[in-house]
């Protein structure tokens, strides 16, 4: 037999017995029935290939949440790319009228700074911190100075927002709300588009994000919804758990070094990213002792959100996982990032937070499993006859 034959025989063998993680969405396991708010998912660069638990299978929506700010940042480096930024534009550049009224702290904010949570802004992940906002709204009601467009509301809050104190540690990494929500007013400014018009023409299309928006609120200016809607734009955001796998997919394959509609200056930046370090939406950070790119920062960015979503991508572009939950803060804290924090820990799923223990497999399989990641394997997988084995 020829041996290179005989190796990619090989390679589809290991490939195939992986205790069945590449066969697609799987049934939901025993006991997900008391999890039906939630699904987790394990995502490979193999087109169509995705294996799901609890929802995954169905055609629910998800509000992607707070890791909607890698979405957010996707946009920018494409505007940056284009020219209509640049990622050391300052505040007062791309707002100018903002330049008279902004403390001197913030006079040498970035774009990149405000994307990394670097800007030492009001983190706004509290109602207390969200309702000392609200409290000025009323001043403005008898002059009918409120704006009546999440645009406009953007704008009214990056005024008010560049006049409140920096936080304590605003030398260093501080999550916050309102730093995403003036870059986005930013962006709005040099485009000249709403931010859905922008996710719709920069993201959905090129990445095939395809999902549906909540309505804005509709009960007037002075709503509390619709601000937190401008505040937090994407949250209103919703998208299948395929859809979000196919997401994360295109970023395996940008860590694998293929070209994708991701830009490349986004993507260098996660290739580069150290654990602890923070950028562009994503944490890095090791699980198992291997470098990972992750969302969820400590459960800080939950607390106004209505849901919660988390996700895990090897840097090297091996396998990524996730989680979505439909429960938020208010109805029992950070579900999703506890459910994939269970998932990771080797847990079968959502069935490891009712209580069952962790699931092993035999050591040749784990074995196989972790063949089955490297590179040239995955990149066989790819050939139409190599897959025609597999099945």
């Amino acid at each position: 037999m020829n041996t290179a034959f005989a190796t990619l025989l090989v390679a589809a063998a290991l490939l195939s017995a992986c205790g069945n993680q590449d066969a697609g969405p799987q049934p939901a396991a025993p006991g997900l029935q008391q999890r039906a708010d939630a699904v987790t998912g394990r995502v490979t660069a193999l087109d169509g290939d995705f294996e799901g638990a609890g929802l995954a299978g169905a055609r629910v929506l998800f509000p992607v949440g707070a890791d909607a700010k890698a979405m957010t940042a996707v946009i920018a480096a494409r505007l940056v790319e284009r020219g209509s930024l640049r990622w050391n534009t300052r505040i007062a550049e791309a707002l100018p009228e903002l330049r008279r009224l902004m403390l001197p702290a913030y006079r040498n904010v970035t774009l990149e700074d405000l994307l990394a949570h670097r800007a030492g802004l009001p983190a706004f992940t509290t109602e207390e911190e969200f309702g000392r906002f609200l409290a000025v709204l009323p001043e403005a009601v008898p002059a009918g100075a409120l704006p009546t467009t999440d645009a406009g509301r953007r704008l009214f809050f990056a005024r008010w927002l560049v006049r409140q104190p920096p936080a304590a540690d605003s030398t260093g990494f501080r999550y916050s709300n309102a730093g995403y929500a003036l870059a986005t007013t930013m962006m709005e400014r040099a485009t000249g588009l709403s931010y859905r018009a922008m996710f719709e023409q920069e993201l959905a299309r090129p990445l095939a994000i395809a999902g549906t928006w909540r309505e804005a609120d509709a009960r007037g200016p002075a709503s509390p919804q619709a601000w937190l809607d401008a505040i937090m734009p994407a949250g209103r955001f919703a998208t299948t758990a395929s859809t979000y796998a196919g997401w994360l997919r295109w970023h395996l394959r940008a860590l694998q070094g293929d070209q994708t509609p991701l830009p490349s200056s986004y993507v260098e930046r996660l290739r580069g990213l150290a654990p602890g370090g923070y950028a562009l939406g994503w944490t890095g950070t090791l699980v198992q002792g291997r470098p990972v790119l992750r969302h969820a920062r400590g459960g800080a960015e939950a607390s106004l959100a209505e849901t919660q979503s988390d996700a895990v991508v090897d840097t090297d572009g091996g396998s990524a996982s996730f989680a979505l939950s439909l429960a938020g803060q208010r109805e029992g804290g950070v579900r999703a990032s506890a459910v994939l924090d269970r998932l990771m820990a080797g847990l079968n799923g959502l069935n490891g937070l009712n209580g069952d223990e962790p699931t092993t497999k035999p050591l040749f399989a784990q074995l196989r499993c972790r063949l089955s990641r490297c590179s040239f394997v995955m990149r066989l997988r790819r050939i139409a006859w190599v897959q025609a084995l597999l099945r």
